[in-house]
């Protein structure tokens, strides 16, 4: 997780005049690095490593919020319901075909 106390920061000329250089004070420090563009925040520069670790770890906490949300459902006294009306509109009201050679058994 990349912190938010004593971040690196670099201008956009340290970037041009040699980002490998950014790359390795990045894995360091494990850490992001700001890029600086005059006096804003142009980007944060990290390795493959911290962006892909950043990535899996935010899949596995939207996986988390998932099965919350799914338990509290589940656990949910007074869910709410829909009607087919609700959920499929006008095709609620289309007439069933039943099609005995479908191949379903």
């Amino acid at each position: 997780m990349m912190k938010t106390i004593d971040v690196p920061i670099k201008s956009i000329s340290d970037v041009k005049r040699s980002p490998m250089n950014i790359f390795k004070e990045a894995d360091e420090k494990q850490n992001g690095v700001y890029i600086f563009n005059r006096d804003s925040i142009a980007g944060v520069m990290l390795t493959q490593k911290q962006y892909e670790d950043m990535s899996n770890e935010i899949e596995l906490l939207y996986d988390k919020i998932d099965e919350l949300v799914a338990l509290q459902r589940i656990n949910d006294d007074t869910p709410q319901t829909y009607s087919d009306y609700e959920v499929r509109g006008e095709a609620a009201n289309a007439p069933v075909i039943i099609d005995e050679n479908d191949g379903w058994e």
